[in-house]
């Protein structure tokens, strides 16, 4: 059974018949489960079930918009609380964020966190700042307003316009700098200029999918190898990395502005609730 993420075509173990619920496409490629009985329950939205040949019904949407109605998480959004930083799960393993965080005086979620823990900040949040996907969906199920941000090249946007569109909406974002250059040494910068704001639709993703998942060129002769050196000399040196024109206070300076001028993404509260129903019914239906 595989649920909540973007994980289709991800490695599992051999198992001969997959079932996937409310899970999504944009990390791995789709041959990777061939020769599998791959049992679509429902996935994250339209451009998974079009990647995958499914029917237009194929389509629910994100599985944690059930959050509030399971045991163990809040029923409904506490409101009034403070403004939360969520950066992405890999992207708060680099240095800076509580600093960041805290010279804005927002606080600040770690991802790899309890569940319910999280879950409990964001629907009590104010407002909610955030990188990682599930902070936005989460945040959205509950009714508390959101932006997006990217750091980096590991931003993906395919799987966020798969879960907008679920919800009949558009996507946008806007480039903030890392606090530090480890970010962008380690996964490369961000395909758009620092500040820009991106609104993705779903050609542009489908397109992002199609880069992210091609498949490796031919190995060839060595190069680069100078670069490498100098890369991993500005990982090792704190010196070298501020160089680069990245800082805690720059990324604080972009925070703060983002919270203050970006217009919160939302979603239609009946909307939720249609769709919350649907894909009930059909986990009743799979447990039967």
């Amino acid at each position: 059974f595989l649920g909540i993420g973007t994980i289709i075509g991800m490695p599992v173990a051999e198992h001969a018949r997959l079932h996937v619920f409310s899970s999504g496409a944009g990390y791995d490629g789709l041959a990777n489960w061939a020769g599998r009985d791959v049992r679509y329950r429902c996935v994250r939205g339209p451009l998974s079930a079009r990647l995958l040949g499914l029917e237009a019904e194929a389509a629910l949407s994100d599985g944690a918009i059930l959050t509030p109605l399971a045991e163990g998480f809040p029923s409904a959004a506490g409101g009034g609380g403070e403004t939360l930083v969520i950066p992405h799960y890999e992207t708060i393993a680099r240095p800076g964020w509580p600093e960041a965080a805290g010279l804005c005086g927002f606080g600040l979620v770690d991802p790899r966190g309890a569940p319910g823990d999280i879950v409990a900040r964001i629907a009590a949040a104010r407002l909610v700042l955030t990188e990682s996907l599930h902070g936005a969906i989460i945040a959205d199920t509950y009714g508390v307003p959101w932006i997006a941000f990217a750091t980096s090249k590991n931003f993906g946007p395919t799987k966020w316009v798969d879960w907008r569109q679920s919800l009949g909406e558009e996507f946008q974002f806007t480039v903030v700098p890392p606090p530090d250059a480890r970010h962008v040494l380690d996964f490369g910068r961000a395909p758009w200029p620092i500040g820009a704001e991106v609104s993705m639709d779903a050609e542009a993703a489908m397109a992002a999918f199609r880069a992210r998942v091609a498949p490796a060129a031919a190995p060839g002769p060595p190069r680069g190898g100078l670069r490498q050196r100098l890369k991993s000399l500005a990982r090792a040196s704190a010196l070298a990395r501020r160089l680069l024109g990245f800082s805690v206070e720059r990324t604080a300076a972009a925070l703060t502005m983002l919270a203050l001028t970006a217009r919160p993404s939302g979603s239609s509260a009946a909307k939720r609730a249609e769709i919350q129903q649907r894909m009930l019914e059909r986990l009743h239906s799979v447990a039967a």
